[in-house]
């Protein structure tokens, strides 16, 4: 199977994701509502403080301490090892790697949620 290309900012292609690794990676929901995050900001790096606050006021289920401990523990860790993300713990700052695939499989997804 080939891959799709993952690219930075501007355009320059870093790795390739593959459907298979797409589809593992978002089928988690809280993993899918941090992709859905970063895929909306129009930066590609974050700072994890910024990213914890975010989720946190868009789904005040679930505290911000919470979101801080499984981002550090789970999530971010599962998208640096398919490639999706670059982390640096030091500085605290996510980088993203947009890819259509992502951006599409979430927007199914999405659409089938928002339809029931």
């Amino acid at each position: 199977m080939t891959g799709c290309p993952t690219v930075n900012r501007n355009d320059v292609e870093v790795c390739s994701c593959t459907a298979g690794n797409v589809l593992r990676l978002l089928s988690n929901t809280r993993r899918r509502t941090v992709v859905s995050v970063l895929e909306r900001s129009e930066r590609d790096s974050m700072n994890v403080d910024r990213l914890v606050s975010t989720l946190a006021d868009e789904h005040t289920d679930v505290s911000a301490e919470t979101w801080k401990i499984e981002l550090h523990h789970r999530h971010l860790p599962a998208l640096e090892d398919g490639d999706v993300i670059e982390y640096d713990s030091r500085s605290g700052t996510v980088r993203y790697y947009r890819c259509k695939l992502i951006a599409d499989v979430l927007a199914a997804v999405e659409a089938n949620c928002s339809r029931r």
